[in-house]
């Protein structure tokens, strides 16, 4: 997932995947697209996984997709890698926001 931008319909399958509690056949997303051709679903669900976003699994004659992250990891993956191309300036300030916030954390503690 390093340094990559997903499309707008690779962001709303990853949602899609993410808000479910198991992985999912282009036929089990199928209903959360109703805009969408089986096919291009397919091959979003393809694309994402060659770009190391999913897992796949062949089971009952077709593959199951699944997020290799959470949301959660996703985000601060992206973040990281954003921060990464940032000067000196700008990652003093995101130390003191991280600060910050933690000292906020623990005043609610």
């Amino acid at each position: 997932m390093t340094s990559m931008r997903l499309g707008p319909l690779e962001r709303r399958v990853l949602e899609a995947l993410w808000r479910r509690a198991s992985s999912a056949r282009v036929r089990d997303l199928q209903s959360s697209f109703p805009d969408i051709a089986y096919t291009t679903l397919m091959t979003t669900l393809d694309r994402l996984y060659r770009k190391g976003v999913l897992d796949r699994v062949f089971e009952r004659r077709a593959f199951s997709y699944r997020p290799c992250r959470t949301r959660a990891e996703a985000a601060l993956s992206f973040l990281l890698d954003e921060v990464g191309t940032v000067d000196d300036a700008t990652l003093s300030e995101l130390e003191r926001l991280v600060r910050e916030r933690r000292r906020a954390l623990k005043e609610r503690s």
